[in-house]
């Protein structure tokens, strides 16, 4: 349900791709110790937050020892049993991180197999119904005509096993106690795989589904996976309707308690904390959600190197969220990338067309526009605002000004002319 694991084909996943050292010092298999690829012939691979030559793992070896895990704490209380249980498959022991891309989505598969091959008993219904639900949310519907009819399959049979388990008298005894949460979460994993679908029927079915996963979550006051249903009701109701609802308070709420509970280095808080920097920047308080988004990619860089996911992810937002659009007089768009000539021009590009030649112009013939990092040069009146930092909120074309929001505390936001101001390409440090 609140999985933010991506899956893509464009990452360094096995050794020799990683470009490391063969002989004596080649990367080993952590659980067989053996080098090279497995008997199958498939290499080593690693899709995790492991840096240098550790972690790499067969991929058979992974899904045996995660076997191995897997049924030493499936007899565990329903709660923690089921937890561990995905998390043999899922999280690489010794980096403690989440696999990705080609690996989580081979892992999740064998997981799913694994369950439905060893625990049929409905009693150990909540093994299968969690499994399938972690699954549901790394196959890609939308894309792939054979995950589609798999995830259409496991949605089914998640119905089926929740209906079973509160039909078996025991069970159902103890099922507000012990198993409510994992239908909510299951239905709240079943609306994410109908919402990546994408159409207007499954949508609405998303929709559906996330609702129950929140009322459920209310009823029994865990708060945070309700904002997180609450979230994915405003993304599914953005794309039923097409107008965006960017939920500000509620993501930082999210980001808050991930940073609280699972720490600010973990891939899904540093995704949530993304989530929170762009929609920042789409309610036009750029500087603040570009000052988060550079802090996060630093940390995520130093913590899961340049190939990890959150790392490629934040990195992108933030070259997007560094693009400064300014527009000019009779409206043109143009992304502009520097001055030249002390300020008097700016260059600037096409966002149209790629590879489009740079063009330079007058610097007071651009209009900074909403969400654009601007500062305040050459003002007669309100000089104590010369040299500050703010971004632009309002545009007003008649009068020829806009409303700026300044970063610094204590100042209010003014009415500033065009021509008063510059556009800021790179942030100065907070304490500059």
């Amino acid at each position: 349900f609140f999985s933010t694991t991506m899956t893509s084909t464009n990452n360094k996943r096995t050794a020799a791709d990683a470009g490391l050292p063969e002989g004596d010092n080649a990367p080993c298999c952590w659980v067989c110790l053996e080098e090279g690829p497995d008997k199958t012939g498939a290499p080593l691979v690693r899709d995790c937050s492991c840096r240098g030559s550790s972690g790499f793992a067969h991929l058979s070896c992974i899904i045996k020892h995660a076997e191995s895990e897997g049924r030493r704490v499936a007899m565990e209380n329903a709660e923690t049993g089921a937890a561990l249980f995905a998390k043999a498959f899922e999280y690489c022991p010794n980096c403690k991180q989440q696999y990705q891309n080609e690996v989580i989505y081979k892992l999740t598969k064998a997981a799913v197999d694994f369950t439905d091959r060893e625990y049929k008993d409905v009693t150990c219904g909540y093994l299968l119904c969690h499994t399938l639900s972690n699954r549901l949310t790394v196959i890609d519907p939308k894309n792939n005509a054979d995950d589609k009819a798999e995830g259409e399959e496991s949605c089914t049979k998640i119905l089926s096993i929740i209906e079973d388990m509160k039909c078996n008298e025991l069970l159902g005894l103890f099922w507000k106690e012990t198993y409510v949460y994992f239908e909510a979460t299951a239905y709240g994993a079943i609306g994410g795989f109908y919402m990546r679908l994408d159409t207007e029927e499954s949508l609405t079915k998303a929709k559906q589904y996330v609702e129950k996963a929140r009322d459920i979550f209310r009823e029994t006051e865990n708060e945070m996976p309700m904002l997180m249903a609450e979230k994915k009701i405003a993304s599914i109701e953005s794309k039923i309707s097409g107008e965006e609802n960017l939920c500000v308070d509620t993501l930082q709420k999210i980001y808050a308690y991930l940073q609280r509970t699972i720490g600010e280095t973990d891939p899904q808080t540093i995704g949530a904390g993304a989530d929170v920097a762009e929609a920042l920047c789409l309610s036009f308080h750029a500087i603040e959600g570009e000052r988060l988004l550079s802090k996060l990619v630093e940390l995520s860089r130093r913590v899961h190197g340049m190939e990890h996911e959150s790392t490629k992810r934040s990195t992108s937002y933030l070259q997007r969220m560094k693009e400064r659009i300014v527009i000019t007089q009779d409206g043109q768009p143009f992304i502009a990338l520097r001055y030249e000539n002390d300020g008097d021009k700016c260059i600037v590009k096409d966002p149209t067309i790629e590879d489009e030649k740079e063009t330079k112009i007058s610097a007071s013939d651009i209009i900074p526009y909403l969400g654009t990092p601007v500062v305040c040069k050459g003002l007669q009146q309100l000089t104590h605002l010369n040299g500050k930092i703010g971004d632009v909120r309002k545009v007003d074309l008649e009068e020829g000004k806009c409303q700026v929001h300044f970063q610094e505390a204590g100042l209010e936001h003014a009415e500033i002319k065009f021509n008063y101001l510059r556009v800021v390409f790179d942030l100065p440090p907070l304490d500059a």
